[in-house]
């Protein structure tokens, strides 16, 4: 990628938004400790790939509609647009390295290896990196954080460099690693299996006029208990979530379909028609020239159920 080439992405709810957004490069790095009450935005997502890397303490990530545990030396990759969130509070102190790339990235590196390796990663995006080989991936960080802070005009090219050496260890490591240690919930803890099962629901049909009772009653569990461990184990609350995976299959219609708002709303579960889309930094698009009047985001489309 030329280092004069300025990559173009959709800004999205992360605080690496503006920071990335200035990177001719197109990529942006940080480090971050973070204490055990730390909590992340209420609605996280972006438009560029993200690699979160723990180098210390443990967290779940609820991506999409699965539940990670991760250790040290466990690598996750996040693909635009995805929900997710990071639940700290299982020890004092934690350290994360996360590195945001604009999806050209990516686009160029399946040009050159085919998309066989990325289709790979993105349907196991955890892997936990083995004792002996930590310090390789944590190096390549380092390396792409130095030159991120002590920038020259080789800088743009060595961190693209940089991120294309540690995508190509992820997808050759995924290619010796069939069988990650890190799995999601239904296969990795028993008593989350329910609440796995749930938000897979939910994901798959959200089309539907779900509530609350309904899937809880589908897991065998009571309304209100259910709503307890949902949000304890994803980090998001029943509605919340669901509005969510309404609201990013809504942006892609935006996007994608000549369909008017009203249709748009309707065939995303919402269900007053007569509501409208509303931009909303982080999901819906900016130039559709479909702008809404009404705000619809997780708390305002509650007024839809």
């Amino acid at each position: 990628m030329k280092s004069e080439e300025r990559i173009c992405y959709k800004s999205m709810n992360c605080d690496q938004d503006e920071e990335l957004k200035d990177k001719p490069s197109g990529v942006f790095a940080s480090r971050k400790r973070r204490p055990v009450d730390f909590s992340m935005t209420v609605d996280h997502s972006h438009g560029y790939y993200e690699l979160f890397y723990l180098a210390a303490g443990r967290c779940r990530i609820f991506l999409n509609h699965t539940i990670y545990h991760l250790e040290p030396g466990d690598l996750i990759l996040i693909e635009p647009q995805a929900l997710h969130r990071t639940i700290y509070g299982l020890t004092r102190e934690n350290e994360r390295i996360a590195v945001g790339f604009a999806p050209e990235h990516m686009k160029q590196l399946e040009t050159r290896w085919g998309k066989e390796w990325s289709g790979r990663l993105r349907g196991k995006p955890c892997i936990s990196v083995e004792p002996g080989r930590r310090r390789y991936v944590e190096g390549l960080l380092e390396k792409i954080l130095a030159e991120q802070n002590n920038r020259d005009v080789f800088s743009d090219v060595l961190i693209c460099n940089y991120l294309s050496e540690l995508l190509a260890f992820c997808g050759r490591y995924r290619l010796e690693h069939q069988n990650p240690r890190i799995q999601d919930v239904a296969e990795s803890a028993a008593q989350e299996e329910e609440i796995q099962k749930a938000a897979s629901y939910i994901y798959h049909h959200f089309r539907e006029p779900l509530t609350l009772e309904l899937v809880a009653e589908r897991v065998h569990m009571s309304p209100a208990y259910f709503s307890r461990r949902f949000k304890k184990l994803t980090g998001f609350g029943y509605k919340e979530y669901l509005n969510y995976v309404r609201l990013k299959e809504a942006s892609r219609m935006l996007l994608e379909t000549e369909l008017s708002v009203a249709d748009i709303a309707q065939l995303c579960g919402f269900s007053d028609g007569n509501y409208c889309l509303k931009k909303r930094r982080g999901f819906l698009p900016e130039n559709t020239g479909k702008i809404p009047s009404v705000l619809f985001d997780a708390k305002t489309a509650e007024k839809l159920f």
